[in-house]
């Protein structure tokens, strides 16, 4: 295939993408957006769940032409009656299953009978359950397994965390479950190739088996995206946002309230910290008061992001690439952030972001941006320059495509 011919994309998603508001959500509309900007038919064939739920006509225009949507109903909420259940008579993974839906599949299946695409993208180890449809349909797409995170890992680092012995116990095993299903995914190699998101996660996956082609592609910002509304900053303030149901961010949040909030509200009694995310715990808005500002989800992310100054990412389980902080630093925030949250994207303490894992590393941090503006300018600046060089979308997708079209290159030639 040439290197300008115009493919078919096919893109299952576990979740509406769209709102982007989360990475997850960031990273699937970056992508459809890149594809569609480089001229090529996207269609994308997504779960509409209970938690990101979207109607096909809420979705603006502008989002609207990237691409042909198609959604169905997919109920995958956690139920403590089947996860319990699951636990104890079962040895499949609870949150594997959970993503397998007859509906979901039957419409793949209509549309893989509509269409002959050249790429079908797989969002996620989640939708793995659906590579013997598109087998099954004798398509002649390519398969791309787009790795977001190594999901056992989250499962894991949740388990090293916890403090509940009963929670540890039922991390531990949901971690050692999702790896066993990573391992039988990767290993059978029934996909054509495997696309993570960062370096390190590429690693892990070739160690699991994989023998297909690897190729990395971050997830990227578009520039063209971002709101360039002229916003006044509040200086010094701290702000933090992301979703308050994915239970890393709340650990991390708890975290930081917990060891490091209350010696910088104490030292610095005119610093506010404002906590936004959607699905906000009721136990943080009983914490508000003058300096501790709970906002929830907000309507407009990138004017809190830009209205306010220091990025707090506590982050301190997980896996895969923090979208919300390319999208900070895309908009010159200084960043203090954990090690882990940080992990993969290649960047330097003190130069793109403060990095600090323990309390009074991450308050010194803090401090230093409060007390020095200068320094503070500095991070951002260089944090939104290495963003512009690093994360741009349509150069991160563009070298995707190529390396589809060599594939499908490849596939040609020996068929």
């Amino acid at each position: 295939m040439g290197e300008n011919q115009k493919m078919k994309i096919l893109c299952l998603c576990t979740k509406f993408p769209h709102p982007p508001k989360d990475g997850g959500t960031m990273a699937m509309l970056s992508m459809i957006r890149g594809f569609y900007r480089a001229g090529h038919e996207v269609t994308v064939l997504t779960m509409n769940t209970p938690k990101h739920y979207v109607t096909l006509s809420s979705i603006p225009v502008e989002v609207r032409i990237m691409a042909e949507f198609h959604a169905v109903d997919v109920n995958t909420q956690v139920n403590v009656f089947d996860a319990m259940a699951n636990l104890f008579f079962s040895r499949e993974s609870y949150h594997v299953l959970r993503f397998t839906s007859r509906p979901f599949r039957d419409e793949l299946e209509r549309l893989l009978n509509l269409k002959q695409y050249d790429v079908i993208q797989l969002e996620t180890l989640y939708m793995a359950p659906y590579i013997s449809t598109i087998r099954k349909m004798n398509s002649k797409a390519l398969i791309s397994l787009r790795a977001h995170n190594i999901e056992n890992e989250i499962w894991r680092r949740r388990a090293q965390n916890s403090t509940n012995p009963i929670k540890e116990y039922y991390f531990y095993v949901t971690a050692n479950r999702i790896r066993n299903y990573e391992e039988m995914v990767f290993s059978a190699n029934q996909f054509d190739m495997v696309i993570p998101i960062t370096g390190r996660d590429s690693r892990i996956i070739k160690e699991l088996g994989v023998k297909k082609p690897v190729f990395v592609s971050e997830a990227g910002i578009d520039a063209d995206a971002l709101d360039k509304r002229e916003v006044k900053m509040e200086h010094p303030s701290l702000f933090y946002i992301g979703s308050l149901d994915w239970e890393p961010n709340r650990e991390g949040i708890d975290w930081f309230l917990k060891e490091v909030w209350p010696t910088i509200s104490r030292t610095y009694p005119k610093v506010k910290f404002y906590l936004a995310g959607r699905n906000m715990p009721e136990s943080y808005h009983k914490l508000a008061n003058d300096q501790l500002v709970v906002l929830g989800e907000v309507e407009n992310a990138a004017q809190l992001i830009k209205s306010k100054s220091i990025m707090i990412v506590p982050i301190l389980s997980g896996s895969g690439m923090r979208v919300k902080i390319v999208e900070g630093m895309a908009y010159g925030k200084a960043i203090v952030a954990t090690t882990m949250a940080a992990e993969g994207m290649g960047v330097r303490h003190n130069q793109h972001i403060l990095l600090a894992d323990k309390p009074d590393r991450f308050i010194n941090a803090i401090s230093v941006l409060i007390e020095k503006r200068s320094m503070l300018d500095t991070i951002g600046f260089q944090a939104r320059k290495f963003c512009e060089d690093r994360f741009d979308n349509d150069k991160i997708v563009g070298r995707l495509l190529k390396f589809y079209q060599d594939q499908l290159g490849k596939g040609k030639k020996s068929g």
